[in-house]
């Protein structure tokens, strides 16, 4: 039986494949950070934030729900749909 072999070594092509994998890597997510970050006015980079005051009003919010019953178990009786008419 003959056996094909690549005329490239596998190392060569494994070697190849890690270095575009860093390159894209890079060019994705390395590279667009490090221009946000350099397109940042200094003052504003250095100064550190102060706490905003957040007032909340009214403090709760109360939530009430009513369904109505649209289960096979709940409705009334066999002539009756399962869900509500629309």
């Amino acid at each position: 039986m003959n056996h094909w072999q690549s005329a490239a070594p596998r190392a060569r092509i494994g070697l190849a494949a890690a270095a575009l994998s860093v390159v894209t890597l890079a060019a994705a997510v390395v590279l667009p950070a490090r221009l946000a970050l350099d397109a940042a006015p200094p003052a504003m980079a250095a100064a550190p934030h102060a706490p905003a005051a957040v007032a909340i009003v009214p403090a709760r919010i109360d939530v009430i729900g009513v369904r109505e019953p649209d289960v096979a178990w709940a409705r009334g009786g066999p002539s009756q749909p399962c869900r509500p008419a629309t």
